[in-house]
């Protein structure tokens, strides 16, 4: 890692500019010796009966993130709540769909699971890919943190590149601020991108078929993505990497923070992409 470091600023900044944008907080946070890349990895297959807020920007993120986790949640009886951010309009394959259709299509398929499992859930009516960390959404974010007092945050990873995912994480960092926040651990869990250094491993092994069960409301992004065999292949990859490689078995990956932490490396991140360029839309960068 020290070659890393010892590069010239040019050769530094070209490496910087074009990777997957992981590489540069990655890189800030070792320098730093952020908490959470620290090797130690806290692996459990039991979880505490908490108040959970799980936040989705995208109705079937939960599912694909953490569906086993979630499951484990509802068997020792966690009180349960699903943000959905935004309204899922813009799914890949509409089938014929008009917009409003899309809307209420995307909505119900998350509506089943909360009726089947007695889940709360709050939909917020936000246009898929606008999701924004205006002063609005940021007052909205700190109701819920009021009135739900969870003890522990989901969201996908700030390593996540997708736009609402990380605007999800600008809109959490914000309201956090000004809540008093101190006593809860936020987690990052995979969708899209992996996290580089994750530090929290839960053993689904005997919640895979209650994941498989969770995602399969999603029928409409199942259409296009088989998510189902994403995460059979991820969740096996990691029970074998952090568990045990001798036997089948599945887990789930994450990154947990306590709030203070989750904000300060939140921060780095956000320092390190505007310094080298990132191609993040500018209202989230200012």
């Amino acid at each position: 890692m020290s070659r890393i470091f010892s590069l010239g600023s040019r050769v530094k900044k070209r490496i910087l500019r074009y990777p997957p944008p992981e590489i540069i907080p990655l890189i800030k946070l070792l320098r730093s010796r952020g908490k959470c890349l620290k090797r130690n990895i806290s692996v459990v297959s039991t979880l505490p009966a908490e108040s959970i807020l799980i936040i989705a920007p995208h109705p079937d993120d939960e599912a694909i993130g953490m569906g086993g986790t979630l499951g484990m949640h509802l068997d020792v009886q966690s009180q349960v709540t699903v943000l959905y951010m935004t309204d899922g309009r813009y799914e890949i394959s509409k089938n014929g769909l008009s917009t409003i259709d899309m809307i209420n299509v995307r909505r119900k398929e998350a509506e089943s699971i909360g009726e089947k499992y007695h889940i709360n859930q709050l939909f917020w009516k936000v246009e898929d890919t606008c999701l924004a960390n205006d002063d609005d959404t940021i007052s909205e974010m700190i109701k819920v943190l009021k009135d739900i007092r969870p003890k522990i945050i989901y969201l996908p990873s700030f390593f996540d590149y997708h736009y609402d995912h990380f605007t999800a994480n600008r809109i959490l960092a914000e309201a956090l601020k000004k809540t008093s926040s101190s006593l809860i651990n936020i987690i990052g869990y995979e969708v899209r991108d992996n996290i580089p250094y994750p530090n929290y491993v839960v053993d689904i092994s005997t919640h895979f078929e209650r994941k498989k069960e969770i995602l399969s409301h999603y029928a409409t992004p199942l259409k296009v993505r088989d998510y189902i065999k994403l995460c059979k292949y991820r969740n096996m990859l990691y029970y074998a990497l952090y568990i045990n490689r001798e036997i089948e078995g599945y887990a789930e990956a994450f990154c947990c923070l306590d709030s203070e932490t989750y904000q300060n490396v939140y921060n780095d991140y956000l320092y390190a992409l505007r310094e080298f360029g990132s191609n993040l839309p500018l209202h989230i960068m200012v």
